[in-house]
């Protein structure tokens, strides 16, 4: 079969090539996996994304450091095409998606049965191959950890990538007020498109201020949820329209600085809960529910 195979740590923006210097290597001779338990299931690939952990996970940066060589790739989707003797929930033909920590970039992978998800009739194959780890992340993130409730504000950073769009979308499902930060013209329309409340382009002046606009105009007293896959100088920044008792989740460093957070402000504000997303297992037990999924796309 075909697979992407990453043979060394190194620039995952370079073509793949067989030469000494690159990261990555287009094989068509890799060995199709083997059903290697009784509810085990072979897939055969028709989407998978790339998410900033694919990207870590090549330049050698990523928290989990898999042996070398492997193959990349995280969520997908796909069709069922062979199964274990004791699989009772998918038959051969079936469309399902999942996640993986590795592998998805590859034409088969094999997976429990207990890890897939079948793809509801008239969802896109295609479209359910970016679900599992983007909206898993934020389903977890806003339902479950911060049990984020109608009327309550919450600020999403990124919000135009891909688990930043997802947060955006579960937010405004779950009734909350939703402020999106993003940079560019183009990004602001989109979030707008997808009915935020506010929207903050990071190259038209403060975030603070452009917020704070926002917050007394509403009578709002702060921030009470906010969402950060970004990191760095933004984090510091936000942290000062952030409620009494806010909750941060704490998704990711896309920025590439990991901030610190000052002391007076955790006293200021008092209260603070921070959760962090580690275990991509708990994204797969508890996985967002299609017909959000399919209700949030509907928004686009």
């Amino acid at each position: 079969m075909e697979a992407l195979i990453c043979k060394k740590i190194g620039d995952p923006t370079q073509p793949p090539s067989s030469s000494e210097d690159s990261a990555l290597v287009l094989s068509t001779s890799q060995p199709i996996p083997e059903l290697d338990s009784p509810t085990s299931v072979r897939i055969r690939v028709k989407a998978t994304s790339l998410n900033f952990a694919n990207y870590l996970q090549i330049l050698g940066k990523y928290q989990e450091k898999p042996p070398l060589p492997f193959v990349p790739g995280s969520d997908y989707s796909g069709v069922v095409v062979s199964v274990g003797a004791d699989v009772s929930k998918f038959r051969i033909g079936d469309p399902v998606c999942s996640f993986a920590s590795l592998g998805s970039f590859a034409q088969y992978i094999v997976a429990d049965e207990s890890e897939l998800f079948r793809v509801p009739d008239g969802c896109d194959l295609v479209a359910a191959g970016a679900l599992p780890v983007a909206y898993g992340t934020s389903h977890v993130a806003l339902v479950h950890r911060a049990q984020l409730s109608s009327g309550q504000v919450l600020l999403v950073l990124g919000a135009a990538g891909g688990v930043g769009v997802s947060a955006v979308q579960i937010g405004k499902i779950c009734g909350a007020i939703v402020i999106a930060v993003a940079r560019g013209a183009e990004k602001v329309e989109f979030l707008r498109s997808m009915g935020v409340d506010h929207v903050v382009d990071l190259t038209k002046g403060s975030v603070t201020e452009s917020v704070k606009g926002f917050l007394k105009a509403r009578k709002l007293k702060g921030v009470d949820v906010l969402y950060d896959p970004v990191g760095g100088k933004l984090t510091k920044e936000t942290l000062k329209l952030l409620n009494w008792g806010a909750q941060i989740l704490v998704i990711g460093f896309a920025s590439g600085e990991i901030p610190i957070i000052p002391a007076n402000i955790a006293l200021v504000k008092a209260n603070l809960a921070f959760s962090a997303l580690k275990d991509r297992k708990v994204i797969g037990k508890v996985m967002i529910a299609f017909d959000a999924g399919k209700t949030a796309r509907s928004k686009l």
